[in-house]
This record gives structure tokens, sequence and C-alpha cells, in this order.
């Protein structure tokens, strides 16, 4: 999901709400990383919000396609199916685009 414009001040000085828009549209997406446990620090720009979230959809497909359980294959379950299955943690001090690779990695691996 690319959004072009997406954190334009100059498209939000013509069009007031669009700073509302942006703002609620950022807070459905880290709502969406909460659900799946996935660490902000606060400092991630809109696009690293948006990278993130294409890069743990991609590990999603893949899960799907390995035909993977998404409530058992978690970092929570005490014996997910398949390890390969559960998407990668970020560390406490891991840059977004470090974190990013490695959800794109672990996708790549599952086909």
């Amino acid at each position: 999901m690319t959004i072009p414009g997406w954190n334009d001040p100059a498209d939000e000085e013509r069009h007031p709400r669009r700073a509302a828009e942006r703002r609620n549209a950022r807070g459905e997406l880290e709502a969406r990383l909460r659900e799946r446990r996935v660490a902000l620090f606060g400092d991630e720009s809109d696009e690293d919000v948006v990278d993130i979230i294409n890069a743990i959809e991609e590990f999603e497909a893949g899960v799907s396609r390995a035909g993977g359980d998404g409530f058992v294959n978690t970092r929570e379950s005490s014996e997910p199916d398949d390890q390969r299955l559960v998407l990668p943690a970020r560390g406490e001090d891991e840059h977004v685009q470090r974190y990013v690779a490695r959800v794109r990695e672990a996708a790549d691996r599952l086909g």
C-alpha cells in the first residue's frame, strides 16, 4: 500500500481536513500493529508505519499460502504449529527498515 502525498504539509495546508484524516489513518494502522504485538517506539514516521504494515501483510499472505493458522502460530502461543509461521518480534532498539527487512525475509522463506 503506497499512499502518494500521505504526509505532504502543503497539501494539508490547502486541505485542513487532510491532517485529521492522516492522523485517523495512522491511528488505525497503529492499532493493527498493536493487535499483532508489534512494538512501536514513537519515533516512526507515517511512511515507516506503512512499511511495517506492508511487510506484515506480505508475511501473513505467506502464512496463509503455507496453510498456517494465525491464531495458533503467535508469539503468545505456548506451542505454535510451526515457528516459521510466527511473525518475528521487533527488537527494542531495532530500526524500522531492519525490522521490515527481517519480516520480508521471513515471508520469502515461506514461499
